[in-house]
């Protein structure tokens, strides 16, 4: 997603640009594949403010604004047990005693009255610190876990209080959460037409094997079946630690560096399933489910660790055809079903307590199941890397604003867009902005 976004800002700025894609589909995590006539996406998404954000922008910057056609959510759903109610704060919060959801609701004011720089005092804050300003206990902090893990998939103990705030007045304020028509991939593909439009292509089934490197600087890349393209500027959206240690080597940067870059830690990981159904048994788009109410947080991460895998799961559960009808064969339904998991598991235990929760969630699609499928993380990795992470590098408070990898690197000629190196917001906004970060420096040398 950066790097296809990175392509389209320098191209538009002018630049002969080349976009070179390992895989035969573009996107990385943010991609889709065609399976029985259904479009599929890796993972689950949802994207926080849409076309308000910076997925919408990089269109924007390029000239090219309605080359993403948006479907904004509409009524999303909690369902807590068998209780179902309208996705909000207040039905959230219905879950807590009544001390709490006082408690809680003295946060979410102070969180939308915080000035610009009030935030910036709380940067390299944890998360956890600042909510037991006002609440410490485990089912109020086990709450707002369920929201900053829907924005960053990291801890409450480590995820930075700057960027949950900011990132939660954006999505209140936008009200714009949507999903592209076409699938996920309708974004890289849209931001790629942007490449081309500008003179600029792209190939795939094109991996770098390596960088090269001369007179101290990055001077171009070497394909895993030889060829070579030369360009005074190297831009790697591929997995930073692989970037350093194996497509360019330790030895073209400083010793500090590397250490650095070897020491990041990735966000969590999730798995997927995806159920095709041979009739339309829902109209949600989004539902948030959670089968045993509000729990406490270390109980939840023990759960999800894998250390005992519980009978059902919480979830994230979207049915992209009823965004966009054309995803599926006539009459079909395409749902999928996200939780956090470890990085290795036992795959097929984990898949039927997934199961079991999409038929807790859905009753009615007992018997109308066509195909179902997991999207692991050792399918995540093998599209990007990372060891099957869902975002990159995590959003924590020692990864994050100064703290995280810059755009630049040390390497003279080489620059990172991604989720791993500058950027703000959720998921794939977060490439998205490094991208622009990045671009509007290039642009200004």
């Amino acid at each position: 997603m950066g790097g296809a976004a990175a392509g389209a800002l320098m191209a538009h700025a002018g630049r002969r640009t080349l976009v070179l894609e390992k895989n035969k589909i573009v996107g990385g995590r943010c991609t889709s594949y065609e399976k029985d006539g259904f479009i599929v996406d890796l993972g689950v998404h949802l994207f926080g403010v849409g076309d308000k954000g910076s997925l919408g922008d990089v269109c924007r910057r390029i000239d090219m604004p309605d080359a993403i056609a948006w479907v904004t959510i509409d009524q999303p759903v909690l369902q807590v047990g068998d209780k179902i109610g309208k996705y909000s704060r207040a039905n959230m919060m219905k879950t807590l005693p009544k001390e709490e959801t006082d408690n809680l609701g003295r946060l979410f004011q102070e969180m939308a009255r915080l000035t610009p720089a009030d935030i910036d005092e709380l940067w390299y804050v944890p998360l956890e610190e600042w909510v037991n300003r006002f609440s410490r206990d485990p089912k109020a902090h086990a709450f707002i876990q369920m929201i900053g893990g829907q924005y960053f998939r990291v801890g409450l103990d480590s995820a930075r209080t700057a960027e949950f705030i900011n990132s939660f007045q954006e999505v209140v304020m936008a009200r714009g959460s949507a999903y592209p028509r076409g699938g996920c991939i309708a974004i890289p593909k849209a931001y790629l037409s942007g490449v081309e439009k500008y003179g600029g292509r792209y190939l795939t089934e094109a991996g770098v094997r390596r960088v090269i490197v001369e007179n101290g600087a990055a001077v171009g890349g070497r394909l895993e079946d030889g060829t070579e393209f030369r360009a005074p500027v190297i831009i790697s959206n591929a997995d930073i630690k692989v970037t350093v240690s194996d497509l360019v080597g330790p030895e073209h940067f400083p010793a500090d560096y590397v250490e650095r870059i070897n020491g990041l830690t990735w966000s969590y990981h999730c798995m997927a399933l995806k159920v095709a159904l041979e009739e339309r048994i829902t109209g949600h788009q989004l539902l948030m489910y959670q089968p045993y109410g509000t729990e406490d947080g270390k109980n939840l991460e023990r759960k999800l660790s894998g250390e005992l895998l519980p009978d059902l799961v919480p979830g994230m559960v979207t049915a992209p055809t009823n965004y966009d009808p054309s995803l599926a064969p006539a009459g079909r339904q395409m749902i999928f079903y996200g939780t956090a998991c470890p990085a290795k598991a036992d795959w097929k235990k984990w898949g039927k307590v997934l199961l079991d929760s999409f038929f807790a969630c859905y009753p009615r699609a007992k018997g109308k199941v066509l195909w179902h499928r997991l999207d692991t993380p050792d399918l995540v990795n093998a599209y990007a890397g990372e060891s099957g992470n869902i975002i990159g590098v995590g959003q924590t408070v020692d990864q994050i604003k100064d703290r995280r990898p810059s755009v630049v690197t040390p390497l003279p000629g080489l620059y990172l867009a991604s989720a791993e190196a500058g950027g703000h917001g959720i998921g794939t906004e977060l490439a998205a902005d490094s991208a622009r970060e990045l671009c509007d420096i290039l642009t200004a040398q």
